[in-house]
């Protein structure tokens, strides 16, 4: 079924103008959008407007820097049943929001992924499965290939995801400890869905065009995104499977490998610092953050609490503080 009512959640910080142009996109497309939510942990209220849609302002500074706990107060407003994720440097096109509630409804899904275009050349073909965690420990890509048709996959991108309001309740929300960039805070959910016996599917027909704006702080693949890369996939995969994965082992090996294949002296210290810091970093987070067996999908504490208690009373999420 597609009579599913969807709430889109955006999370933004020190980017006015991309989160206009992101709300103007959507307002253009409204089919099947019941409302947008935006938590803004700007210094400044940013007060963006919608015409057509119904749109709930948030503005929450005392949040910036932290993008996780920003999807986690989102949460505690939106009333739809299936809740997407967009990032405010995205814009939506044409038919996005019927395309991913059609994604829910022709498999029974519980996450999705859509279709996430960066404009560069090759990217709609991808000869690898899509959103995938590997033996390895590495993950797959290709949120941007053009398929005909959706696909399951392992994993998603935060820039174009969403959830139904019932896989997001019973996992407690977010997890809000994947620090500096956030990066894999978006696989960490997905694959506690999995975790869960839960179906994650990539629908290529609910598709963004990503422009990506600057960084507030650092640049991207710059040296601080490039060790909290490291840092959070080591929890990642030290999470999922504990300890004692076999993942874990082979994606710290191949990182090591991975600074013999790169060429020049002085290019392959620097790699290598970066990885020895990277997992020296990883090592010590996943220490107090995991444990031998793998860590539970479902969050516990106060704070996940309450976020059960807002996504089980769609009308209490709407007047939630």
């Amino acid at each position: 079924m597609t009579s599913r009512t969807l709430s889109v959640c955006i999370v933004t910080y020190e980017r006015a103008v991309f989160l206009q142009r992101c709300v103007d996109a959507l307002a253009a497309a409204p089919e099947s959008i019941e409302e947008i939510v935006v938590v803004d942990a700007s210094r400044v209220a940013a007060s963006p407007t919608s015409a057509g849609v119904p749109l709930r302002y948030v503005h929450a500074p005392e949040l910036a820097g932290h993008m996780t706990r920003s999807r986690n107060r989102g949460l505690r407003y939106v009333r739809g049943e299936v809740i997407a994720f967009l990032d405010d440097d995205v814009t939506v096109r044409a038919g996005w929001g019927p395309a991913l509630l059609r994604g829910f409804a022709a498999g029974g899904a519980d996450a999705a992924v859509g279709r996430t275009c960066n404009g560069l050349p090759g990217e709609d073909d991808y000869p690898r499965e899509i959103g995938r965690l590997l033996a390895d420990g590495s993950l797959t890509d290709g949120f941007a290939a053009l398929r005909g048709e959706p696909c399951e996959v392992d994993h998603g991108i935060g820039a174009n995801m969403a959830f139904t309001r019932e896989v997001l309740r019973e996992l407690g929300g977010f997890r809000d400890d994947y620090p500096g960039t956030a990066l894999r805070e978006d696989t960490d959910i997905f694959l506690r869905v999995k975790q869960l016996g839960g179906r994650s599917v990539f629908v290529p027909d609910a598709t963004v065009d990503h422009r990506p704006a600057p960084h507030v702080k650092g640049a991207r693949f710059d040296t601080r995104y490039k060790l909290y890369g490291r840092r959070n996939h080591f929890v990642l995969l030290a999470r999922y499977e504990g300890w004692r994965s076999r993942r874990l082992r082979r994606w710290v090996g191949g990182e090591f490998a991975g600074v013999r294949r790169v060429t020049g002296i002085r290019r392959r210290l620097e790699r290598l610092a970066v990885v020895v810091v990277g997992v020296a970093f990883g090592a010590g987070a996943a220490l107090r953050q995991a444990r031998w067996n793998p860590t539970p999908a479902r969050r516990s504490g106060p704070a996940a609490e309450e976020l059960r208690r807002a996504l089980s009373d769609p009308d209490r999420s709407a007047v939630s503080p």
